[in-house]
């Protein structure tokens, strides 16, 4: 499996090739080759995976519209070579690092050549990203799917939206997933309850976890929470925080800005202590935060879009509004609080649904059935 990082990068390819990765490791041979950042070692075996990290060089500030870290890896070629000599399969996971040239690598050495789109064409996040990524995809990234054995894609979306025209390698629709173990429902935590009187949060609490950016689709949460008495609490980082919080104010709106990265358990803690989740994204190939959330048995809000608008079954496991829409956003935000009895019916068809299709166990099945199909 290639990736640009791996664990313990908190990124969440890197969580779904770690997650995926030691489940397949129970029957295959796995290894995991990407950058070598500081305090990791240069091989290691993490929950049954062999890890090979190759030296890099990480830049952390790139021109917009690249995307921080980014790895420069100048023995890239001669390790993949030396891993694949020992392998039947290459699995790649991001098509903008590895493009054709790594994939003929495998294509040349009679190997499986596999690929997970964990994102969609870039449509919708902002005049150059959309510009470049796309650019990157027609005279690239088409290239290397061509080559596949077979492509994954975490949503039907990302995979209609991406796949070239006329595609007829065979595909697979393979959902991102949770620990159900640690996101599921539980009694509202006592550090976050004391932490939000701690920060003045209004109860109840809106919550939404997303990076800081435009295509999170946030400045649309805060205006929809405009006359809401309730608090808005917002996990993530990015450079748009200022920019929000003085939205907020404008609206007359409670906010609070959670940015230091927690735990999986203190996640699921907070998770328990909100009383509504809202992603108001505007692009989301498929949406981890919901599925954690949901899995908690949270109601919970998000736009019709990507990912999110197959997750949600709108009006039994979620409610989907549509994108760009605060008053939609408005509007539904106050029927789940107003209404408990709704929000405890849908918070628990949520739960079911994410036991039913959006577990680890589920996805890493998936994909090893995909493997064993191509072999």
């Amino acid at each position: 499996m290639l990736n640009p990082f791996f664990y313990p990068y908190p990124g969440g390819t890197e969580k779904h090739i770690l997650e995926v990765g030691k489940r397949l490791a129970k029957k295959h041979a796995i290894t995991v080759l990407a950058a070598q950042m500081q305090n990791t070692e240069p091989q290691e075996e993490i929950f049954g995976m062999r890890v090979v990290r190759t030296p890099a060089k990480i830049l952390y500030s790139l021109p917009h519209p690249l995307p921080p870290p980014m790895p420069i890896m100048p023995n890239l070629v001669q390790d993949i070579r030396r891993e694949l000599a020992k392998a039947e399969a290459m699995h790649i996971h991001n098509r903008f690092v590895f493009g054709p040239d790594i994939g003929k690598l495998a294509v040349d050495g009679g190997k499986k050549l596999f690929l997970t789109l964990h994102n969609s064409r870039p449509v919708g996040i902002d005049l150059m990203t959309d510009f470049f990524g796309c650019l990157w995809d027609d005279w690239f990234a088409k290239r290397l799917m061509r080559m596949c054995t077979g492509v994954m894609g975490v949503s039907q979306d990302t995979l209609d939206m991406t796949l070239p025209k006329g595609f007829s390698k065979p595909t697979k629709v393979i959902y991102n997933g949770i620990d159900e173990r640690f996101y599921r429902p539980a009694k509202p935590s006592r550090e976050w309850m004391e932490y939000f009187a701690e920060n003045e949060v209004k109860l109840p609490v809106v919550f939404s976890n997303a990076r800081l950016l435009p295509q999170k689709g946030l400045h649309h949460l805060v205006d929809a929470m405009r006359g809401i008495d309730a608090g808005l609490v917002i996990l993530g980082r990015g450079p748009l925080k200022d920019r929000l919080r003085a939205q907020a104010k404008a609206n007359g709106v409670n906010i609070h800005f959670i940015s230091n990265r927690i735990t999986d358990k203190s996640l699921a803690g907070l998770y328990n202590s909100i009383d509504l989740f809202v992603l108001p994204s505007l692009y989301e190939p498929c949406g981890i935060a919901m599925l954690e959330a949901m899995g908690c048995a949270k109601p919970c809000i998000g736009s019709r879009i990507g990912g999110l608008k197959e997750i949600i079954q709108h009006g039994k496991s979620g409610i989907l509004a549509e994108p760009a829409s605060p008053r939609q956003l408005h509007e539904s935000i106050c029927l789940l609080l107003s209404d408990r009895k709704l929000a405890l019916r849908i918070g628990k068809e949520a739960r079911k649904r994410v036991l039913r299709e959006f577990t680890w166990d589920i996805v890493a099945s998936k994909v090893g059935r995909f493997y064993d199909e191509l072999k």
